[in-house]
């Protein structure tokens, strides 16, 4: 069981730093990766389908801003839970990132966490979570 984390941007490394420290210091094996919804769609579904192939266990957190369809995206093509990470950028700040991942429609269940400082440790200490239950 891992945690993977999938940016929508190479400008949100930064931004998901809380995360990565917070599993280093839990000692939680994640991997990380960059595709996004809208110019790699066809690499992200292939990443996607060799997970699948490969039966791996993992969490998945979409990092996302502006439209953030990326977590929408991934959770239609995998059975893997999917914890949407809004960003704060561009110029409602995250919150048209926010309000995208939290009103996906019905048959979408990715899930999202609250938009501040805080957000990539608590998604991580989300991931973390599910993590745990997998494990019993």
């Amino acid at each position: 069981m891992k945690a993977i984390i999938i940016y929508g941007s190479k400008s949100d490394l930064e931004f998901m730093k809380p995360a990565r420290d917070y599993f280093s210091e839990q000692a939680i094996e994640y991997e990380e990766v960059v595709y996004s919804a809208h110019r790699d769609l066809p690499q992200l579904l292939e990443y996607l389908k060799s997970l699948e192939a490969s039966k791996t266990q993992a969490v998945l957190l979409c990092v996302a801003g502006l439209s953030a369809a990326l977590p929408g995206v991934v959770v239609m093509n995998t059975e893997l839970p999917v914890i949407g990470v809004p960003v704060p950028c561009g110029p409602l700040n995250g919150v048209d990132a926010l309000l995208a991942i939290s009103q996906l429609p019905g048959g979408v269940p990715a899930t999202t966490v609250g938009l501040h400082k805080k957000t990539p440790l608590n998604a991580a200490m989300a991931a973390h979570r599910i993590l745990k239950l997998a494990a019993h």
